[in-house]
């Protein structure tokens, strides 16, 4: 039996939560940017502890960039709603969408003299991935280069890798894969009632063979003696 589902606008803040503890603060980010220096054996990208910070930073906003697109264009089907949602569905995809995003900014910690502006940019960013994400509604395969206009393995080299900047394109691309996987995951998981168990067949058996009468093999066993007859009594050794 599939598990239902039930969502509610607290579940923007708790998706936007586990996003930001996945990817950003030595999450999926730093990762992806110490595997790479490792494998390519480019050191130097790793080398200046500050720009390695900074770079972690800026590849984290990538990425939920990434994913805030993708859980947009997936919101009607969440919800349950038809192909062709009505204005109060919109309107509900709206609001959750809205909660979303503030509770991005919240637990990325932008300061509250910058949180305006930098939700300013996030939002005109997220166009960008937005505009992209419905040209290519389709999932993205492990191993399969991305559409030459997705934004994020271009905007991610330029911060990992320019002087490799073909090399660090390709595994980019490749994280953007792992990215929407994990996007997907977690927020196909909100919201989620889990069904109730089957009782197993032993348990069946065990329930069954307590509403039936015992029967045993010998019958005069179960015979009560006639009316008016004498039992035996045991008689006592000498």
């Amino acid at each position: 039996m599939a598990a239902r589902r039930k969502l509610f606008l607290t579940h923007a803040g708790e998706l936007a939560h586990l996003l930001v503890r996945a990817i950003a603060r030595n999450g999926m980010a730093m990762e992806f940017v110490r595997t790479y220096a490792h494998r390519h054996d480019r050191r130097k990208v790793t080398a200046d502890l500050e720009r390695l910070r900074e770079m972690e930073s800026t590849i984290s906003r990538e990425a939920l960039l990434l994913i805030s697109a993708e859980v947009r264009r997936l919101l009607p089907q969440a919800f349950g709603f038809s192909r062709a949602p009505s204005d109060q569905e919109l309107i509900l995809c709206d609001l959750f969408y809205t909660e979303f995003l503030g509770s991005l900014g919240r637990a990325l910690g932008w300061p509250s003299f910058e949180a305006e502006t930098e939700a300013a940019a996030f939002r005109r960013d997220l166009e960008i991935y937005a505009r992209w994400r419905e040209r290519n509604p389709k999932p993205l395969r492990k191993g399969r280069s991305s559409k030459g206009d997705a934004p994020f393995p271009d905007r991610c080299a330029i911060l990992l890798d320019p002087a490799m900047m073909e090399q660090a394109r390709r595994a980019a691309a490749a994280f953007q894969t792992d990215l929407l996987r994990l996007g997907v995951g977690i927020f196909g998981q909100l919201g989620r009632i889990p069904p109730r168990p089957e009782p197993s067949r032993a348990r069946e058996r065990n329930t069954r063979a307590l509403k039936s009468p015992v029967r045993t093999g010998n019958k005069s066993a179960r015979a009560t003696p006639k009316s008016g007859a004498k039992a035996n009594p045991r008689r006592r050794p000498r």
